[in-house]
């Protein structure tokens, strides 16, 4: 309930906090969007040069394009939550989604260099665009509860833009050959257009009635939050470039690389509506956290050795399911509810984006023969986290949830 007095323009904002998140949420899946749906065709946009590449060069330049999208949202994001929490986000927001469309339309018509460009700044407008969809939900009101649903909906969405831009871009790929992130881009732009009329909630001030749960978490813990969306993030891209580059025996075709992206996209999605329904986030977030990143670690150490399509298949499934788990943790408490912090939730996707891009890079540099440790190596990576996490992030005296 609104404090009498507190804002004149408080039925507003209720309409507001209505209205905005559904677009909200489709700014967020396009912005995903910009970073998949260009992923399955990266082996034949490198291969289209005047010259012939060798088979270190076409994978190095594939994980490369990768690794260029997270690489620019890791270096921005921090900057644009800064900026959000000393100007008016939504300006940033909106700039954002108009700089998106513009890079996506020329992918396929552009020169290898080009690409690399259309790339980070695609990773600069998402840097922008799902930290700052985020923070704007946490000025629309309500306690930890209806936070926690709405940040649970936007990831959601952020994983529907995985699981829908592969198959959007085969589409647009069919009608325009030349233009395979044609139909996105316009799709993005019509997003940009309503959002320059959209009421967006305005930046509030602290909220009463959230009590200490809502006060920010420590350095020791924000660090190995940070930590854990790294290790996510890195080890589902770890999953994805292995997809792209060439494999000792038969390599996916472009269209099962998609259905494999696709796939993976519903198993993230999959993992935000099930915890619409299920609490773990509110009430046992260290479980969900430490059950997960087992969950992960085990398809990582497993992935190397996997022939089959099903096993491959259900592999991309658990990792899928587990990184997206381990992005709504770690987004929804890095930053405190009562204070809303565009810069954390800044350098949570910055965090996100480091495992993105390392990951890739990390392939890119290896011999194709020790491409696998990387994603070894990521897993037991996991492992650490799984055992620290519980010993650094305790239980607030005092705190009312059981964060178990």
């Amino acid at each position: 309930m609104n404090e009498p007095g507190r804002r004149d323009e408080g039925d507003g904002e209720k309409e507001t906090a209505f209205r905005s998140p559904i677009l909200l949420q489709f700014a967020v899946a396009a912005a995903a969007a910009g970073q998949t749906a260009i992923l399955a065709f990266l082996p034949s946009l490198v291969d289209e040069g005047p010259v012939p590449l060798s088979l270190r060069a076409h994978d190095f330049h594939v994980a490369s394009l990768s690794a260029a999208h997270p690489l620019a949202a890791l270096l921005f994001a921090p900057l644009w939550g800064w900026l959000a929490d000393r100007m008016d986000y939504r300006v940033l927001l909106r700039a954002a989604l108009i700089l998106l469309a513009f890079a996506l339309a020329p992918v396929g018509v552009v020169a290898l260099p080009t690409l690399y460009l259309l790339r980070a700044l695609a990773g600069m407008s998402a840097a922008a665009i799902i930290p700052l969809a985020l923070l704007s939900t946490s000025f629309a009101g309500g306690g930890r509860a209806e936070r926690a649903m709405h940040f649970t909906w936007l990831t959601a969405f952020v994983f529907l833009g995985d699981l829908s831009a592969p198959l959007l871009a085969e589409v647009s790929g069919a009608v325009f050959p030349r233009a395979p992130l044609l139909m996105l881009s316009v799709a993005v732009a019509m997003i940009a257009v309503l959002m320059l009329v959209a009421p967006l909630p305005v930046r509030g001030a602290a909220r009463p009635g959230s009590g200490g749960d809502g006060e920010a978490q420590s350095l020791p813990t924000t660090s190995i939050l940070l930590l854990v969306t790294v290790v996510g993030g890195g080890g589902l891209a770890a999953m994805h470039v292995s997809l792209l580059v060439t494999r000792v025996e038969a390599s996916l075709n472009r269209e099962a690389i998609a259905w494999m992206l696709s796939l993976c996209g519903l198993a993230m999605l999959a993992a935000q509506l099930f915890h619409t329904r299920v609490p773990w986030l509110v009430t046992a977030p260290r479980l969900l956290a430490c059950l997960t990143l087992g969950l992960l670690a085990a398809a990582l150490f497993v992935f190397p050795y996997a022939s089959s399509m099903i096993v491959i298949a259900g592999l991309i499934v658990a990792a899928g399911w587990s990184s997206a788990s381990l992005r709504l943790v770690t987004s929804f408490w890095i930053s405190g509810p009562t204070l809303p912090s565009g810069w954390k939730l800044g350098l949570q996707h910055a965090a996100a984006s480091i495992g993105q891009a390392l990951a890739p890079l990390a392939i890119a540099l290896a011999d194709p023969g020790e491409q696998s440790l990387i994603l070894i190596g990521i897993g037991w990576m996991s492992i650490l986290l799984l055992v620290a996490l519980p010993l650094v992030w305790r239980r607030r005296p005092g705190s009312t949830n059981a964060t178990v």
